[in-house]
């Protein structure tokens, strides 16, 4: 008869070890971080709001290069003695009064009255400013950022909503995953949503019997370039106009214009770069090691 001896395990058996995941140190430092960011953020807003301060974002494009779409202009309160011509001003009127206009001084009367119009705008404004008028003038104008606040609603709806729904996933790469891809969604919904990036509009043309000359501006994040079908092409930069002569017309006397991204190489690498952040970081999460030997 055969003896089976039994052998004591003297070892364990180790589990398998996710890599590629954030430290612990690393993810306290970044949550304090991102916090302290936060507070830093909010006290200032809070001072500047107490100091009378307001901010406010640009959501048309009637000043051109000098605050194109989505700049965040904050103003800061200012006496009309003080302003000259040249300078910019935020005001509103009473024939508009839930809207506050931004645009340029042009001229200041001898009683003072104060006179404005948008950079690209081919007439003066149809009011006269006072003190009373006034909302403050800009202490700082800050391209493109005015598009993350307006932004900021969907992105804190959409990654909460994305954090419940995944919370019930037990496995930790999984659901880390699913929030980066949701993050990653939310973010291009936000696009999708507000058009940051590229957008044209045109904001006069001429029209003849045999052409049209369109007047074009750029309101979005990149460069872009515009042409017309039967007529020229141009470049602009966000916020910069620009004229298009157009000879070839549909049946109903209409013009077809396009735009497209134009980046050079650097910038189509940086894009791309930023577009694959998603995945490289969902890449990251999911590396494992092997099982170590008892």
């Amino acid at each position: 008869m055969s003896q089976i001896t039994a052998i004591p395990l003297t070892g364990t058996l180790d589990r398998p070890a996710l890599v590629g995941t954030t430290p612990r140190p690393f993810q306290a430092a970044l949550s304090w971080s991102v916090a302290v960011a936060a507070a830093v953020c909010l006290a200032a807003t809070l001072l500047l709001l107490h100091a009378g301060g307001r901010i406010f974002v640009v959501e048309t494009p009637s000043m051109g290069e000098a605050a194109p779409v989505g700049t965040l202009i904050i103003d800061m309160p200012v006496n009309h003695t003080s302003l000259r011509v040249g300078d910019i001003v935020s005001f509103q009127v009473p024939a508009n009064p839930s809207v506050v206009y931004t645009h340029r001084i042009i001229a200041i009367d001898a009683a003072g009255g104060i006179h404005t119009r948008g950079d690209v705008n081919g007439a003066t404004d149809p009011w006269t400013l006072t003190q009373d008028n006034l909302v403050g003038a800009p202490a700082a104008l800050i391209p493109h950022l005015g598009w993350l606040f307006r932004a900021i609603p969907i992105l804190l709806i959409g990654n909460m909503l994305i954090w419940v729904l995944t919370s019930p996933f037990s496995d930790r790469v999984t659901r880390s995953s699913l929030r980066v891809a949701g993050a990653a969604t939310t973010a291009a919904y936000a696009a999708f949503l507000l058009k940051p990036f590229v957008h044209v509009t045109t904001i006069a043309n001429t029209a003849t019997v045999r052409n049209v000359d369109a007047t074009v501006i750029s309101s979005g994040i990149f460069p872009v370039h515009v042409s017309a079908r039967g007529g020229n092409s141009i470049h602009l930069v966000d916020g910069q106009v620009g004229h298009l002569a157009i000879h070839e017309l549909t049946r109903n006397g209409q013009y077809q214009i396009t735009s497209t991204i134009d980046l050079d190489v650097a910038g189509w690498v940086a894009l791309i770069t930023i577009c694959l952040i998603p995945l490289i970081w969902c890449l990251a999460i999911g590396r494992r090691t092997v099982v170590r030997p008892a």
